[in-house]
């Protein structure tokens, strides 16, 4: 069943003594059209907030036109399907990002690409689906009151509670990867294949975006943002500290599935000798029965034993005797 596509939505805020206050979007362009490119005068000006839901023309066009946003970023939060980046602009920086969450029907990862425009006075979030963190963020911003708060430490609240719900989805990973573990042995070949197709699959896009989101914290670490506090710098290093441990978490992973399917593929291997060997030995003992029976059965007159009143007992036997060392053989072998 497919998802339905959520409507357009766009909430405007302002940082008030009680929290975050709904305002009206004209309300809200006026103050970021009067955002000053610089922290200097940031206190002249409260923090305002706006969250746009599944951006479609009209939102590009609030976006471009009234907010004064520019066109290539506009286009990359329509279009979508961007690698996560930091863009500079004039008096602003753009930001794409990835959230991520468990499908628990499919029991796979899926992944909501954020975008971020951070100004000084600032914060536009753009994305196409419900972000839990965000909204989380948001209604917890509601009910604090104002604290000196600014657009850098909005950023970092809301990339912060991203990368922090990055642990339970490594957590399902190594669930994952226990139970593939104990399918090795027991299930089908085939079947613990594809599952760990599947799972190296989720890791190598996880994987994919974290790399870049790397760069990107690491941007906001190094350089010189003139939207980011010196103080909130440790605390966005504290954020890019846990992506490094989300990535070699992935890595570890990556390499234990490695090693898991080499084992599936030796423990296939060795099933496959031993189906061999059963059929050999098999086949030696049944070949060695019908070599009797096939010249016993011939029809000569002049044949030892031919009109022996035992003989044909004696030929039962003689095939159970032989078939019986055989089988003691093999299995003394552990062919069968």
């Amino acid at each position: 069943m497919l998802e339905q596509e959520e409507p357009a939505r766009v909430d405007c805020y302002r940082a008030g003594p009680g929290g975050l206050e709904s305002i009206a979007r004209s309300e809200a362009a006026e103050l970021i059209k009067c955002a000053p490119v610089t922290l200097e005068t940031k206190k002249e000006l409260p923090l305002v907030w706006i969250d746009i839901l599944n951006p479609a023309e009209k939102e590009a066009v609030f976006l471009r036109d009234e907010l004064g946003m520019h066109p290539l970023a506009v286009e990359d939060c329509v279009r979508g399907r961007q690698r996560p980046k930091i863009d500079r602009y004039p008096g602003y920086f753009f930001l794409v990002f990835y959230s991520t969450r468990i499908n628990l029907e499919r029991r796979r990862m899926a992944l909501n690409e954020i975008h971020l425009f951070l100004g000084s006075s600032f914060l536009i979030t753009v994305h196409d689906q419900e972000v839990p963190e965000l909204r989380s963020v948001i209604e917890t911003w509601k009910q604090r009151a104002q604290r000196n708060d600014d657009s850098g430490t909005a950023a970092h609240a809301l990339l912060d509670a991203i990368v922090d719900n990055y642990f339970p989805v490594t957590e399902h990973f190594s669930n994952r990867l226990e139970s593939l573990e104990d399918e090795i042995f027991t299930s089908a070949p085939s079947t613990t294949l594809q599952s760990a197709i599947h799972l190296r699959q989720e890791m190598l896009l996880l994987r994919r975006v974290l790399a870049p989101e790397r760069d990107v914290l690491s941007s906001l670490v190094r350089r010189d943002l003139p939207f980011v506090r010196p103080e909130l710098v440790p605390y966005f290093a504290d954020v890019h500290d846990h992506v490094l441990r989300v990535t070699e978490e992935i890595d570890s992973f990556r390499d234990l599935i490695s090693t898991l399917l080499e084992v599936q593929s030796s423990n296939a291997a060795n099933q496959l000798n031993q189906t061999m060997r059963t059929l050999a030995g098999w086949s030696i003992i049944l070949m060695s029965m019908a070599l009797i029976a096939g010249i016993y059965g011939m029809n000569f007159d002049y044949m030892p034993e031919l009109h022996t009143q035992w003989g044909y007992f004696g030929a039962l036997l003689l095939m159970a005797a032989i078939g019986g060392a055989l089988l003691a053989v093999f299995r003394k072998r552990e062919w069968l």
